[in-house]
C-alpha cells in the first residue's frame, strides 16, 4: 500500500497470529490511542455534535431552494431530518463539507487548530493519526470554505503596502538559452502583495515577476478605503492605486531602509507579516503553486481577527453552514 495513503491504524503485526508479549502490548496501546482520536459517529451522540448541527436550521432546500419543507424525524445519531415539497430529504449538513463525513466534527476542530499553528499536512497526519490523503482532503475543504473570506476586508486609516516573492517549484523554473536559471525578479518568482492597517491584513497573488501598476491596482482597489494614507516604497508600482483611490502617499526609498532595525523601519508592520507568511508557506513548501491564493486566503484568515484560534474554529463552522459547499472524496482524488 502507498505509505502516503495508508491507514494510520495499521501496525506491522496486523496479519500475524502469534505475537510476542511486547508486540501485543505495543499494538494494543497504538490501536487504543488511534481509536481515542477517531471516535465513530454512532459513539459521538453524547458529545453534543448533533445538538450543534441541529442549531443550524436550514432556510431553504439544498436541492430546489424552496422554503416549503417540514421536519421529518431524526437520523441514527440524532440529527434533524427534513422533507421538502420537491420530495427530497435532507439535513443541516446536506450540501456542506460535513455531508459525507465518516468521523465527528471534533476531528475537524483538531485539524484546523493544527493548521492555524503552522503545522504541515504531514505532521498533522501523524498527530491526528490520519492518512495523508485525509489531511489533503480536509485541506481542500478548508480552502473552499475560506475562498471568499478576503473579499469584504477593507483597510483604512494608515495602510502599509509592500510586495514579497515566493519561488515556484524547482522543476517548473524557467532557464535561459544556456540552461541557467533566470535571475532576479523573473517569472520564477511569484509576486505576493500584502497590505495591513495593523487591524486587518490582505494577501493577494499579483502574478509572476515584478508587478505592474495595473496588477497592483486590480489587487487592492477594493481593499483600501479611499482617502487613506498609504505607506510604501518609492517604486512606481502603486502610483495608479494612489491616484485612483486618492490616497495620501508616504513613500520611502528601499536603499534608505537597508540596515535599519525593525523599530526604525517605516515598513516594519508589513515586513513582519511577510516574515510570518513565508514561515507559514515553508511549512507546506512542496505545495502546488497553483494553490497559492488558497494558502494566502488561509494565512489571512489565521492572522486576521479573532485572535483566539478557538474562536476562528467557531467562525469556520459558521461559514460551513451559512455558505454551504461540498466536495466528495472521489471527486478530489479522481
Amino acid at each position: 500500500m502507498n505509505n502516503r495513503s495508508r491507514s494510520r491504524k495499521r501496525t506491522p503485526w496486523d496479519n500475524k497470529t502469534e505475537l510476542t508479549a511486547t508486540q501485543e502490548y505495543v499494538q494494543m496501546h497504538y490501536i487504543t490511542r488511534y481509536e481515542d482520536r477517531h471516535p465513530k459517529l454512532k459513539d459521538d451522540g453524547e458529545s453534543g455534535e448533533s445538538d450543534m448541527i441541529n442549531s443550524y436550521v436550514p432556510t431553504k432546500c439544498p436541492y430546489c431552494n424552496s422554503d416549503r419543507f417540514v421536519q421529518k424525524g431524526y437520523d441514527a445519531i440524532g440529527i434533524q431530518c427534513y422533507r421538502c415539497e420537491c420530495g427530497k430529504y435532507f439535513k443541516p449538513t446536506t450540501g456542506t463539507i460535513f455531508e459525507s463525513r465518516k468521523i465527528p466534527v471534533s476531528e475537524w476542530i483538531e485539524y484546523c487548530l493544527n493548521i492555524f499553528r503552522y503545522v504541515s499536512l504531514n505532521a498533522d497526519s501523524w498527530n491526528n493519526r490520519n492518512a495523508i490523503s485525509t489531511s489533503k482532503y480536509w485541506q481542500e475543504k478548508l480552502f473552499m470554505t475560506l475562498e471568499n473570506t478576503q473579499n469584504d476586508v477593507v483597510l483604512e486609516g494608515t495602510v502599509w503596502l509592500d510586495e514579497t516573492y515566493y519561488s515556484i517549484l524547482m522543476r517548473d523554473r524557467s532557464r535561459d538559452g544556456n540552461g541557467n536559471l533566470l535571475r532576479g525578479l523573473s517569472r520564477n518568482q511569484i509576486c505576493i502583495g500584502v497590505a495591513t492597517d495593523k487591524k486587518h491584513t490582505v494577501c493577494i497573488m499579483e502574478g509572476y515577476g515584478k508587478p505592474s501598476q495595473k496588477r497592483s491596482y486590480e489587487a487592492f482597489k477594493d481593499h483600501i478605503k479611499s482617502g487613506s494614507t498609504l505607506i510604501h516604497d518609492k517604486e512606481n508600482t502603486h502610483r495608479k492605486l494612489v491616484e485612483k483611490l486618492e490616497l495620501n502617499s508616504t513613500c520611502y526609498a528601499s536603499k534608505d531602509m537597508k540596515g535599519l532595525t525593525d523599530s526604525e523601519n517605516p515598513l516594519d508592520p508589513v515586513n513582519r507579516i511577510h516574515c510570518l507568511l513565508k514561515m507559514f508557506l515553508n511549512a507546506h513548501s512542496g505545495f502546488c503553486r497553483d494553490d497559492l491564493q488558497n494558502y494566502l486566503n488561509l494565512y489571512a484568515f489565521v492572522i486576521n481577527p479573532p485572535s483566539d484560534h478557538v474562536e476562528k474554529v467557531e467562525k469556520i463552522i459558521n461559514l460551513v453552514f451559512e455558505n454551504p459547499k461540498s466536495l466528495k472524496y472521489r471527486a478530489q482524488f479522481a
